[in-house]
Formats: structure tokens, sequence, C-alpha cells
């Protein structure tokens, strides 16, 4: 199984997060992902609640079947689709992947 964290920081980084408008787009995209990807097992997303400088405003949690799913799943046009929401949104991007 493979674990693929991406945390992101908003361009409009107006609190809270969960009446921001571009917070709550992404939000809602990402868990649109949901059935459509196969081999993604498992999916959430998360608002920063510390409120410090150094945090990302937004966390994707993510688990898939193997590291031939995730490869899939960066071709996938669904996640392609919500890529083109994420970006214009955001100024600032982590991700780790890891296998367990």
């Amino acid at each position: 199984m493979i674990k693929h964290i991406v945390c992101w920081k908003l361009l409009n980084r107006a609190k809270p997060l969960e009446a921001n408008a571009d917070a709550l787009m992404i939000k809602t995209a990402l868990e649109d992902l949901r059935g459509k990807v196969p081999g993604l097992l498992h999916l959430e997303v998360g608002f920063d609640v510390s409120g410090k400088d150094s945090a990302g405003d937004i966390v994707l949690y993510s688990e898939f079947a193997s590291r031939e799913a995730l490869l899939a799943y960066q071709e996938h046009p669904a996640h392609v689709a919500v890529g083109k929401i994420v970006r214009p949104r955001t100024c600032e991007r982590r991700m780790i992947d890891y296998e367990i």
C-alpha cells in the first residue's frame, strides 16, 4: 500500500478556512475523486486548525493499493481536472509518498 500526502498553502489565506471559497472548492474537487480512480482506497481532505504561519492550509491524505495505482492516478483524467482547480488557487505544495 502507498500513502500519498499533499499539503498546500492558498493564495487567498482568508480565515476561517471552512468559509474560504477557494479552500472549499479545492476540498470538494478532491473529495469528488472518491470512487472515480481505480486503486484509490481512501481519501481525506482537511483544513489546518493550528493557525501557524509555518502550517499549510489544506491537506490531502490518500491511500493507494500499489505504486502502479498511484502512477495511474496521476494521469487519470479526473485527477488532471482537479489539478486545474487546485493550481491557480495555491502558492505552495509539499508532498510525500511512502509505502507500508
